[in-house]
């Protein structure tokens, strides 16, 4: 059986980055709590965290890390039921997604459910690749995400297909475009990324057109609405979610330069194989919403 006093100590400092700013969050010394952690380490043979600045948890320690908040979650559901008030209390969900997801369909998906259930949503937004090591981590409970094969001790679901618009202002396109879209046009014409890890944009010019993050010039706007807005400014082309650009593009005010080929992205919902009720009917809300309005 583990000792929970060990497994709040290791929490708090991986939690927090140091272990002085751990032990005023415990009430501690900083001494005890480095006792606490050695201890820990001691009985399980293995470091459990890198004592650096910040200081964070090796793989074992978020092995640990996500059991401690699986369980910390049923307790708390459970003590709940006990009281008789489990659907009274709100209950923290912490979700990684994308940051597409979240500007178009999540919150729409969700959010019923959300307050009907009194869950204190908690994103952590990164992109659709690097999602799943939030949820390895032990940082969220569930993630959306372009992994299809499930991490340990989680289960995974199709949610749909995120599909994707190449867009740009027609006067940009006739400027910049006016040969076709190529090798030789996209070298020469300034993309808009969401940021260097823009695996959607990036691998788009990569696998079609053999292009390099360094061989056309780029903006970097880390906003999903910013970057079709500067799309629209004629400041440079994009892709962003279809989702968002449906009725710009039948207006006019945007044209697609890929029209046969459009970019997609087949997302995932991935949570702990060990669900509360809440959980187990958030998760069934997400799936029902999700394949309702994305392509399946």
């Amino acid at each position: 059986m583990f000792d929970y006093k060990l497994l709040a100590a290791l929490e708090a400092v991986v939690q927090e980055g140091s272990f002085d700013k751990a032990a005023r969050l415990l009430c501690l010394t900083q001494s005890a709590v480095s006792q606490r952690i050695r201890l820990l380490e001691e009985r399980l043979g293995q470091m459990l965290v890198v004592r650096g600045t910040p200081a964070r948890a090796t793989a074992a320690g978020h092995r640990l890390l996500r059991h401690v908040r699986q369980v910390g979650l049923l307790e708390q559901e459970l003590l709940g039921e006990l009281q008789g008030d489990a659907d009274d209390d709100y209950v923290a969900l912490p979700v990684g997604l994308n940051n597409d997801s979240l500007s178009t369909w999540f919150l729409d998906a969700v959010g019923d459910c959300v307050a009907r259930e009194r869950l204190l949503l908690q994103l952590t937004v990164e992109d659709e690749g690097h999602t799943l090591a939030l949820l390895k981590n032990g940082d969220v409970i569930g993630c959306v995400t372009s992994t299809a094969q499930a991490a340990t001790g989680c289960v995974s679901h199709r949610l749909g297909i995120m599909r994707y618009r190449c867009i740009a202002t027609a006067e940009f396109a006739a400027r910049h475009f006016a040969a076709g879209v190529g090798p030789d046009t996209l070298r020469r014409s300034p993309g808009i990324i969401f940021n260097r890890r823009d695996t959607l944009h990036l691998g788009t010019l990569e696998t079609r057109f053999g292009i390099g993050i360094a061989e056309f010039p780029l903006l970097i706007v880390p906003s999903v609405q910013s970057l079709l807005d500067a799309v629209e400014r004629g400041l440079g082309y994009g892709i962003c979610p279809e989702l968002q650009v449906t009725e710009r593009l039948a207006q006019g005010s945007l044209v697609d330069l890929l029209p046969d080929e459009p970019p997609e992205v087949t997302l995932y919902w991935q949570c702990w194989a060990l669900q509360t009720p809440r959980l187990e009917r958030f998760s069934a809300t997400l799936l029902a919403e999700a394949r309702r309005r994305l392509p399946q």
